[in-house]
């Protein structure tokens, strides 16, 4: 349904995954020991502007015309896009959802889904209060959440059994300029699944694509069904097996950036809640083999451009980044009493600076204007100088 929307394939992919996750709320769960896991997920689609973030939009539309079956009742509650930290509390606080279950009481849960396509818009600054109250909420807790209030015809909320799912866009420079460097150490980030992308595809702006009413609406009926789902997903004993050995093991390949330590420690269950998504979409009752496999598949594929993300936040241009690129081989050339250095050096220096896709064509930038000069023949460069290049 995704595939005449102008955006990054990993965010559609993402998209999906979250759009099934909020449609689960807090009525399918897995046990994991003594815990019990919901699929709700915090997700920021990272890219640039003009980078089509606005699949989220779809998200929100689907979130918003699913029907109970039957009915022409809303069956999910989905967020406004803009909300201060007592706002969010008290549509959240209007979002009770009543099931009548098979046997015994009924079930009561406040589940709020939230598609923003600016995070700036949701959150505009880095506020620790607004934060503190998604981290504890992120958690599924059992524990009412209670707010006190001096103002307000409100005095006092109490929500009970509440839940978050967010999907949001987020621009690497607004992450750069209102996230400070401590944030990498608290809660929110190490929460959120940032999935980067650095442009959308390139399609034709006259195609109007194929008409997907009749898939809209099955995909309505389908998230319909999902919304009514209730109980606990069994583990399959390869899965279980699949799941212990790779935590056991570090999940590997597990990230190394700096700012993603904190971020690991919620890597398993991250895999927990994409398994119970992966099962719920081939309709299984149970969670199999598969699902944990896609499951690894899916986090690693975003963990894998998620350094990415830092390299686009510093936000320097081709020309200040060639400018350090040259700085810094100059300095290596004399350290080495001018022998010749290999690319690997220049490789290795532009990771941390610009995103891995740009490395090359920067080296080329580079080449072309002779900042650099390549020996012939083989994989070195010595530094040209500063007299021999200009960089416009």
């Amino acid at each position: 349904m995704t595939d005449s929307v102008i955006s990054p394939e990993i965010h559609r992919k993402w998209s999906g995954i979250s759009c099934l996750a909020g449609a689960l709320e807090r009525r399918v769960w897995a046990r994991v020991g003594s815990r019990l896991t919901y699929p709700n997920l915090y997700v920021m689609l990272v890219a640039p502007p003009g980078s089509g973030k606005y699949i989220i939009e779809t998200v929100g539309e689907l979130w918003h015309g699913v029907l109970e079956p039957g009915t022409k009742n809303k069956a999910l509650r989905v967020a406004p896009r803009s909300m201060t930290k007592a706002s969010l509390v008290d549509t959240l606080a209007k979002c009770k959802q009543l099931k009548l279950l098979p046997s015994g009481p009924p079930l009561e849960y406040h589940s709020m889904l939230i598609a923003a396509e600016e995070m700036s818009v949701l959150m505009p600054a880095y506020d620790l209060e607004y934060i503190g109250v998604l981290n504890e909420i992120y958690n599924n807790p059992t524990v009412p959440h209670t707010e006190s209030r001096r103002t307000g015809a409100v005095r006092e909320i109490e929500i009970s059994f509440p839940q978050l799912n967010i999907l949001a866009g987020v621009q690497p420079g607004w992450l750069g300029s209102v996230f400070p460097e401590e944030a990498w150490s608290t809660g929110l980030t190490s929460r959120m699944i940032m999935v980067y992308a650095d442009a959308p595809p390139l399609k034709d702006i006259f195609d109007a694509g194929e008409d997907e009413t009749e898939l809209q609406e099955e995909l309505l009926l389908r998230l319909g069904k999902v919304s009514q789902l209730y109980g606990e997903m069994a583990w399959d004993p390869d899965a279980e097996a699949k799941l212990r050995i790779w935590h056991l093991t570090g999940g590997p390949p597990a990230p190394t950036h700096s700012k993603l330590v904190y971020y690991k420690n919620r890597r398993t269950l991250n895999v927990i809640k994409l398994s119970l998504v992966s099962a719920v979409s081939r309709e299984n009752p149970t969670i199999g083999l598969l699902d944990v496999t896609r499951a690894i598949s899916w986090l690693c594929e975003a963990e894998n451009l998620m350094p990415d993300i830092f390299r686009a936040m510093v936000g320097k241009s081709d020309h200040q980044v060639i400018e350090e690129l040259h700085y810094f081989l100059v300095g290596l050339w004399r350290t080495n009493g001018g022998k010749p250095i290999h690319e690997s050096h220049l490789f290795g220096f532009l990771r941390q600076r610009v995103p891995s896709e740009k490395i090359s064509k920067i080296i080329e930038v580079a080449e072309r204007s002779s900042v650099v000069s390549r020996y012939a023949g083989t994989d070195t460069y010595k530094p040209m100088p500063r007299s021999d290049f200009g960089v416009e």
